[in-house]
């Protein structure tokens, strides 16, 4: 009988190189870091992006493209889908998977 891996926690302990691993294969669950003064951190970063998003109205990366894009403004209501696509784009024509443990 094999025993459950302990999810790894995203939050303010760095990631070791095995944890990494164990993500790249699925090995384990994840999970976020839950106490509260972590989640306010993180809270506080939106607000700011929020506060500086109010006041100037363009955010480079967030309501603007990237590098030469920059002068292209993404609408609000893709915001969110923004930094999906970066990865998405930078990931294509990768070929197979690399095998991690060579």
């Amino acid at each position: 009988m094999t025993t459950p891996l302990e999810p790894i926690t995203f939050g303010e302990r760095p990631l070791r190189i095995e944890d990494v691993l164990a993500l790249a294969n699925r090995q384990v669950p994840t999970r976020l870091q839950d106490d509260a003064a972590y989640r306010q951190r993180i809270a506080k970063g939106a607000q700011f992006l929020d506060s500086l998003l109010d006041k100037e109205g363009v955010i480079y990366g967030v309501t603007t493209g990237y590098g030469d894009s920059c002068v292209v403004a993404v609408p609000l209501e893709h915001v969110e889908a923004l930094p999906r696509h970066l990865y998405t784009f930078h990931g294509c024509g990768l070929g197979t998977l690399l095998d991690a443990q060579a």
